[in-house]
């Protein structure tokens, strides 16, 4: 089913977590679940992810040269790449072909896009860190609507949003652990 139509009532596109301190994410639209996002281990970057009866698997891979592999199901070969950027963002190719940049768009980082080549908006995040849950409200550009990567950007951008925050808090904690051994 099109993701647009699975949606159309006017209710909202939402990425919320399952359960608190859990890796476990749905996508929803009003009480119905339409995707989710499943990380394998409480530590570590691989995860399942299905949106509108797709699914793929995504994984950061390299260290001195970062990147984000998507592979669809049973398969050896990357379908997309995530090349990271320094400062944040990066560019998603998408089976060789589409290109889709990954941009912030405010200060705070709790605001990010996918934007095509001719910098047009095709699907954008509000991510919300609650006291025990995080979320992210979606909103697709009508002109984008029709994009056949969509149901995988949904769940990229989430996934990309994820590690994200994963890594703010892994520097949150080594910044704490560091400063308590000086003092």
């Amino acid at each position: 089913m099109d993701i647009v139509t699975a949606c159309s009532s006017g209710a909202f596109l939402i990425w919320i977590q399952a359960k608190s301190r859990s890796r476990s994410f749905k996508l929803t639209c009003g009480e119905s679940q339409i995707g989710f996002l499943n990380f394998e281990k409480s530590c570590g970057s691989l995860a399942v992810a299905e949106v509108s009866s797709q699914r793929w698997t995504f994984k950061r891979v390299g260290f001195l040269a970062p990147r984000v592999t998507v592979r669809e199901p049973d398969s050896d070969s990357d379908f997309a790449i995530f090349r990271p950027q320094w400062g944040g963002g990066g560019t998603c190719e998408i089976d060789g072909r589409a290109h889709f940049h990954w941009r912030c768009l405010d200060f705070w980082q709790t605001q990010w896009a996918f934007v095509n080549d001719d910098n047009r908006r095709v699907l954008s995040f509000s991510h919300h860190q609650g006291f025990f849950k995080a979320s992210a409200k979606l909103e697709i550009d009508e002109s984008a609507a029709a994009e056949s990567q969509l149901p995988l950007l949904i769940a990229f951008g989430w996934y990309l949003m994820v590690l994200a925050a994963d890594d703010a808090t892994a520097v949150i904690a080594a910044t704490t652990a560091t400063t308590a051994a000086i003092a």
